[in-house]
């Protein structure tokens, strides 16, 4: 069973994925897992506190999952379509995190500007570096430009899932299917695949 701190911080993670930080209060987060709101300050000093480690809590996992893919020894293509497999699978099992991302991205309040300049350049550069590296090797075409590349593919792989409440709102379809998902997957390794991935060398017919 979770401890009192793990639980704070899950129903911390919901609630402000679903009402924004303003929106959400201490004792909101102590109604949801039964304690009163005075007990939460044993575990965090202040609602900003707790909203900073739910913000280190989702970077940290972003972390862990991005560097057991990229730091392997397989091709770079291969790592690449397993990074985008890896990182569709955790946002989907995870939509609360990438909400809060998403909305911190928009407004950019005070609160997480810290965390996120602490923690998005480091994770970025993961990225950047590991495509350099493909680039090198002749995986991926030289002209991409890294950065700019991943932003790309930020947008197109966070933006999926932020908008999958509106998408089932007007049409009526259900993105986090697990059909519809694994189908998201093919659609943006072959879209990568088209756009990073350099062509196989011609075999020599002589």
């Amino acid at each position: 069973m979770p401890d009192t701190r793990d639980r704070v911080l899950a129903a911390a993670q919901a609630l402000f994925a679903e009402n924004g930080y303003r929106g959400t209060s201490l004792r909101d987060i102590a109604r949801k897992i039964g304690i009163r709101a005075p007990s939460l300050l044993h575990h965090f000093p202040s609602k900003e506190q707790l909203y900073l480690a739910v913000l280190d809590r989702i970077f940290e996992g972003l972390e862990d999952s991005a560097s057991m893919v990229l730091m392997g020894r397989n091709s770079h293509q291969d790592r690449m379509r397993r990074a985008i497999t890896g990182a569709i699978d955790y946002i989907a099992g995870r939509p609360d995190s990438m909400r809060i991302i998403w909305r911190e991205m928009i407004e950019q309040s005070a609160i997480s500007r810290q965390i996120f300049k602490r923690r998005i350049p480091p994770l970025f550069a993961m990225g950047v570096n590991f495509i350099f590296q493909g680039q090198r090797a002749g995986e991926f075409r030289p002209e991409v430009d890294p950065f700019h590349f991943l932003l790309s593919l930020n947008s197109i792989t966070l933006g999926y899932f932020t908008t999958a409440a509106m998408v089932r709102r007007l049409w009526g379809q259900n993105l986090l299917e697990g059909e519809v998902i694994d189908r998201r997957k093919r659609e943006v390794i072959d879209l990568v695949e088209r756009t990073l991935f350099a062509a196989a060398p011609v075999a020599d017919k002589n």
